[in-house]
């Protein structure tokens, strides 16, 4: 016998009670990566860096929990709002050595919960990628590439990379005609793209595999936003995923009318990179950020040392005591940090919330866009300070 059905109240209890747990679980537990097997190593691991990030420590005793790792900067697509795309030359084109890969997976491998193969250049030039990725996802960590996808790619390509244990595959693909996707991705084919997601999604069903991901990331922008919808029907018939986020822009920020949000925000915390997610190029140089370029704004380079080594070196350190006060920087102006629209954030929600007023009421005064053109209009030795809006 069942029983009596349950009573409001009993109902009430169990949602209740349903609510509790999945708060505990979410306090508790590291976001729930794909693919990414949690060990006791990374769960103490998230919970230290965790505690440090709230209370501003300058100096880490765990390791990031997120590594953006830099497969190579060589691209050949020339989108006008990426540093590699319009022309900028920061350090050498290559590819990451798999020797400096492998030390680094040693280091940070068994602490780590999400790796990201990409920053300035496009993972899948990068024949070692599948490798990398096959590394990564032995140890347990989740990881993802964000890929143009318009590269050459066959059969044999498509399950190399599906087998791989790649978890997500984000392909960048800002509009649904040839027409309109090249004003973006100049240089792009939009249907090699097209058949290069056919390939991966049939590779998944011979390999009778539910991994990676495979999503349409769709950058809107003023020129491309009457084909959001079809590209999403197009996305459907494939079989992927798809998402559509605002596209930010040297110059002033286009107006949407709100329809379509960053996909980072510029809410008051206090940076994530600085204390969460590790940066590292392909020729081992360590960025404080996703968004710096220039070597000359690197903090340091795994080459001759550790990680952790230079994760707790001086710059490092200077661009977390920034969050006490940008006045406790010792390299003032000179160093990436100290006009960062994050930083600057930081410093005046604390006055804010100083002078009494509730946190509700702060206005953070800066966009997304403002964010990207201050590392976009900086160059070596050239103060980017952004104006608030």
């Amino acid at each position: 016998m069942t029983g009596p059905p349950p009573t409001a109240p009993t109902l009430l209890s169990r949602l209740t009670a349903s609510r509790t747990r999945n708060r505990l679980a979410s306090s508790v537990l590291p976001p729930p990566y794909p693919g990414m097997r949690l060990t006791a190593k990374r769960l103490l691991n998230f919970h230290l860096v965790r505690y440090q990030r709230a209370r501003g420590h300058t100096k880490l005793l765990g390791y990031p929990l997120v590594v953006t790792l830099e497969a190579t900067n060589v691209c050949n697509l020339k989108c006008p709002y990426c540093f590699t795309g319009a022309g900028e030359v920061a350090r050498k084109r290559s590819m990451m050595p798999m020797p400096l890969f492998q030390r680094l997976m040693d280091e940070l491998g068994a602490y780590m919960l999400h790796l990201e193969f990409y920053n300035w250049g496009e993972p899948l030039l990068n024949k070692n990628t599948p490798e990398m990725i096959r590394i990564a996802s032995a140890k347990g960590v989740s990881t993802i590439i964000s890929t143009h996808l318009s590269v050459p790619m066959d059969r044999s390509r498509a399950e190399t990379l599906v087998s791989s244990g790649l978890a997500l595959l984000g392909a960048a693909l800002d509009g649904a005609t040839q027409k309109t996707y090249e004003k973006y991705r100049a240089g792009g084919n939009l249907e090699l793209v097209l058949h290069n997601l056919r390939l991966l999604v049939e590779a998944k069903q011979r390999l009778g595999s539910t991994t990676p991901r495979l999503c349409w990331g769709y950058h809107v922008f003023d020129h491309n936003w009457q084909e959001v919808e079809l590209a999403r029907k197009m996305a459907s018939e494939l079989g992927v995923e798809f998402s559509a986020t605002k596209g930010w822009v040297a110059g002033p920020e286009w107006n949407d009318g709100g329809q379509f949000q960053f996909p980072v925000g510029t809410a008051p915390e206090r940076c994530r990179y600085l204390w969460t997610q590790g940066v590292i190029n392909n020729d081992g140089g360590v960025a404080p950020c996703s968004a710096t370029f220039y070597r000359e704004d690197d903090f340091g380079s795994v080459e001759q040392t550790t990680f952790k080594e230079v994760w707790n070196n001086d710059k490092f350190r200077d661009a977390r005591r920034m969050y006490r006060g940008r006045l406790l920087s010792q390299y003032g102006k000179s160093h990436v940090c100290h006009d960062c629209p994050y930083t600057i954030i930081w410093e005046n929600y604390q006055h804010h919330l100083a002078q009494g007023f509730p946190s509700a009421k702060f206005n953070p005064g800066f966009t997304t866009n403002d964010w990207f053109n201050y590392f976009f209009s900086r160059r070596p030795g050239h103060n980017g300070a952004p104006k608030a809006t």
